[in-house]
């Protein structure tokens, strides 16, 4: 029996995909509260922790991605050597 149709996918799924889509989810929720906040005059301190926060999770994620390459390399390395 042929089988012509099959495919076989051996590509790398992104292992932090999800976590990258969590924090993303985290870092537009923030900014959603910081663009309230500054829409009505909020705190100084509570605008510059959101500010903060912010910013910690766009680096976190950009971390991610860079681990995430990483990650794919070296399985498209492992493939290679199969």
């Amino acid at each position: 029996m042929k089988y012509d149709n099959v495919t076989i996918d051996i590509q790398p799924r992104p292992v932090l995909q999800e976590l990258i889509e969590d924090l993303t989810n985290k870092m537009l929720a923030q900014k959603r509260v910081l663009a309230d906040l500054e829409h009505m005059n909020g705190g100084s301190n509570l605008v510059r922790g959101l500010q903060a926060d912010i910013k910690l999770l766009d680096q976190v994620i950009e971390r991610c991605y860079a681990q995430q390459e990483l990650i794919d390399m070296r399985a498209e390395q492992i493939i290679g050597l199969n």
